[in-house]
């Protein structure tokens, strides 16, 4: 017998070896693995939060290449750590979702836009005030999002030096801050249109430039009126530290 067909034959004896000894229960279970894994098999409308306008689409699918990247979903994050609630709105259109946001508590400090240091240290001082930095001394849970708001001068239309950065609070009435920079801030109830960044990975300040640009377009060619002078970015994830997620936000009008 020829060396090729003599390992053809092997071959094909070992393959028949492994099946005659796996167990009626061993291909059970190998068929229901499949199955699993097929449910757990997430769309890209799931991951999003909406439906993803086909413009859109093929830059996406060029992102991820042949990874099955999407944004974390937020139920995953929100079993974690606890979110604002909200209720989901259906809406017309694609390239956004709609939330209804109720009424919340805020623990917020302001910084230079243009100073990163600023940005660091606004951040730092909400994390002490989480850790203790307040007037019941107490260690607070951390939350989810990490939220910045940014306004727009109306004559210049250019963002104003100062942003804010804001850390959800469970409470209705949590600690006083120790830090005078920091400050309590109650947030009425309100809807908001939304835009996950599709990765992968955490977004680049160009990149979080364009999803502000698509969802201003999606919010205009859907007809809903919002406020395009306030535009707050909702950090969910730790930038380089697994799945992420992180959207572009406009409050409806």
């Amino acid at each position: 017998m020829a060396p090729l067909l003599r390992l053809v034959a092997i071959t094909l004896a070992l393959i028949a070896l492994s099946l005659c000894n796996l167990s009626n229960d061993d291909i059970d279970k190998g068929g229901k693995q499949v199955s699993s894994n097929r449910k757990n098999r997430i769309s890209w409308q799931r991951a999003l939060g909406y439906q993803e306008c086909e413009e859109y689409m093929p830059k996406i699918q060029l992102s991820i290449g042949n990874k099955a990247h999407h944004p974390k979903l937020l139920s995953d994050i929100c079993s974690k750590f606890a979110c604002p609630r909200y209720k989901a709105l259906n809406i017309t259109g694609c390239g956004f979702g709609a939330r209804h946001m109720y009424g919340s508590t805020w623990v917020s400090t302001g910084y230079d836009m243009k100073d990163k240091a600023s940005s660091k240290q606004a951040y730092w001082d909400l994390r002490k005030y989480i850790l203790g930095d307040n007037d019941a001394n107490e260690r607070l849970p951390m939350t989810v999002p990490v939220l910045t708001s940014v306004y727009i001068d109306l004559e210049t239309l250019q963002p104003l030096n100062t942003a804010y950065m804001s850390f959800y609070q469970p409470s209705s009435s949590p600690p006083t801050p120790l830090n005078p920079a920091l400050s309590i801030d109650p947030a009425l109830s309100i809807v908001v249109y939304y835009r996950a960044f599709p990765g992968p990975g955490y977004p680049t300040e160009e990149q979080k430039a364009e999803e502000f640009e698509r969802l201003k377009k999606a919010i205009t060619e859907a007809g809903l009126p919002f406020y395009p002078y306030w535009m707050m970015s909702a950090s969910y994830t730790r930038p380089g530290y697994g799945r992420q997620r992180w959207e572009a936000v406009y409050v409806a009008q």
